[in-house]
């Protein structure tokens, strides 16, 4: 298990039981889905994640227009963790889900816009719980494998790490 994993298995284990179980079951619909909604050329894509209920977890998409009711988009990182409250606050658990090159979409770095050209490396999840003050992040580096049907992978660590949480 490497640094990242290490903090993120620490960082559960303080929580709750009960904020725990939630909290989780957020991650692990991140890792599980996420693959499905990346791009090649567009890369991760900004997500919400809540639970919708007590059984089942929704993961939809946000646009940078939604996201900008909150705030100016070019000062994303000051405010990006109010999502997430303002979402757990309705549902119990939410998390923002973005790539690592979210500023170069939103101010189109570059003569053709950088985004496009230089793919995410890693995921950012912003996750709150309505009975935690405080916000968690967590990031997760990923592989694509394949060259004519490429795909988004996750390391190993990141599905241990989920495990090894919810045997705590």
């Amino acid at each position: 298990m490497n640094k990242a994993g290490e903090y993120m298995l620490r960082e559960l284990q303080l929580l709750d039981p009960a904020v725990r179980v939630d909290v989780l079951r957020v991650l692990d619909c991140v890792v599980r889905d996420l693959p499905a909604h990346w791009r090649r050329r567009r890369g991760v894509p900004q997500l919400m994640v809540f639970l919708d209920g007590p059984e089942d977890v929704r993961m939809e998409k946000i646009t940078l227009r939604e996201l900008s009711e909150h705030g100016y988009l070019d000062e994303f990182s000051r405010w990006d963790g109010i999502v997430p409250v303002l979402k757990a606050r309705e549902h119990g658990c939410a998390a923002l889900v973005y790539g690592n090159r979210i500023h170069a979409r939103i101010n189109q770095i570059g003569p053709f816009g950088s985004g496009w050209h230089a793919p995410d490396t890693s995921v950012f999840v912003r996750i709150a719980h309505r009975d935690v003050r405080m916000l968690r992040s967590f990031s997760f580096e990923f592989d694509v494998e394949g060259r004519f049907f490429p795909r988004l992978v996750f390391p190993r660590w990141a599905f241990d790490t989920i495990a090894r949480a919810r045997q705590s």
